[in-house]
């Protein structure tokens, strides 16, 4: 009897389990219902370049829920480029992702997500071509609206660019961009995407561009576009070598690591608010994060330096270094906490001195704690271009 009772309990237990089994079998079979496209769309880069921002979507199924485990094709259905991961499966949070590397051909690419039975989820890029422009050549070239638009996909302004290298030492260069029937832009950037400089008219009368710059050796990006959005046409890009020298008050950029011998006249930048004070007037984009170092030296007067931002507000000064008891050359060393364009003012002390100097501009790396921007930053000046006209030069020490 004993063994009996205990047959009849085991067969209970698995009557339950069965009748559970059963019951579970019933329950509605979970499929993948949405793809839902989450971010990567409407990028633009140069040839043969990654996408800055990978391509994602996420699957959900009919519960509502994310789907993981569906299987993800991307595949290029117009233009040239090649996804990192063909097929890709859903995640636990049913999100697939792969990169998007841009072919040798410019213009647009498109390319889907697909899944089973869903309609496939589009992405929209652009490839720009970036042809070499060699220093003092000129190309006759025109926008058009089949150019990448920078700035905005659909709002961004249409943008060419070209390659351009500097072979050490640094070198004086003039990058001048004229439109035949449009008002010119054109910005300068590292190859690596770092934005350098920009010029919109030579003057008020003048709505072509010229950026003089000295540039340390490297490989740099010219990205000649229009002031206005959606303007196009014929245009002509040089660039041509010049000294690695400040003329005047007209504005030059530099980039870290360049050295200037040139020299205070009266012809430049003039402060006489009380007394006359010149100065030659350097621009600069500084990264946060940075520290700016630079030596100013003369035999000929009391060296001074006068660092102010995009708004005009002095963020650094020096008249004598250090050992100023034994030297009147200047020195900065700024620590850079906002990423801007600076402007440079590197003068005199003394009223009406004029004179040779040398000027080292320098560089660190990130300080810890403070890392730099990271990714492609090409045109990010496009998307809040300057107001109409030139940049101010106008100066004035402090405390005057």
């Amino acid at each position: 009897m004993r063994v009996f009772c205990r047959l009849g309990a085991m067969a209970l237990g698995l009557s339950v389990v069965f009748g559970l089994a059963c019951k579970d079998s019933g329950a509605p079979v979970v499929t993948t219902s949405g793809l839902t496209r989450i971010s990567g769309d409407t990028q633009a880069t140069l040839t043969g370049q990654p996408l800055p921002i990978p391509l994602r979507v996420r699957v959900t199924g009919t519960d509502g829920q994310p789907f993981p485990g569906a299987t993800v094709t991307w595949t290029v259905s117009a233009g040239s480029a090649t996804p990192g991961s063909p097929t890709v499966l859903s995640d636990s949070q049913g999100m697939a992702t792969t990169t998007l590397t841009l072919g040798a051909t410019q213009g647009a690419v498109v390319v889907q997500a697909v899944v089973a039975n869903l309609t496939p989820v589009v992405f929209h890029e652009c490839a720009s071509g970036h042809p070499v422009l060699a220093l003092n050549d000129t190309v006759s070239a025109a926008l058009a609206t089949t150019d990448c638009r920078f700035g905005g996909y659909y709002t961004g302004f249409f943008t060419d660019f070209y390659e351009l290298t500097v072979a050490a030492p640094s070198q004086g260069v003039v990058l001048t961009q004229v439109g035949a029937t449009f008002d010119t832009y054109l910005e300068l950037y590292l190859r690596s995407g770092s934005f350098v400089g920009f010029d919109d008219d030579i003057d008020s009368t003048n709505t072509n561009s010229q950026l003089t710059a000295i540039l340390a050796p490297g490989d740099y990006l010219l990205a000649p576009s229009a002031y206005w959005q959606d303007s196009v046409g014929a245009y002509t890009m040089a660039a041509v070598t010049g000294p690695a020298a400040l003329a005047g008050c007209e504005l030059v950029w530099v980039t870290p690591g360049v050295d200037v011998s040139d020299s205070v006249t009266t012809s430049d930048c003039a402060d006489t608010a009380n007394g006359t004070y010149y100065a030659d007037v350097v621009a600069m984009r500084l990264e946060a994060g940075t520290t700016l170092k630079v030596n100013h030296r003369s035999t000929a007067f009391d060296a001074a330096l006068f660092l102010r931002n995009a708004t005009g507000i002095s963020v650094a000064t020096n008249n004598d270094s250090a050992n100023a008891g034994t030297t009147t050359n200047a020195f900065i060393s700024f620590p850079v906490v906002t990423t801007g364009s600076y402007l440079l003012f590197v003068g005199t002390n003394d009223t009406v001195s004029t004179g040779a100097y040398d000027l080292s501009i320098a560089s660190t790396t990130t300080l810890a704690g403070s890392p730099r921007e990271q990714g492609p930053q090409m045109l990010r000046m496009g998307g809040l271009r300057w107001p109409k006209g030139r940049a101010a030069r106008f100066w004035s020490r402090p405390g005057r």
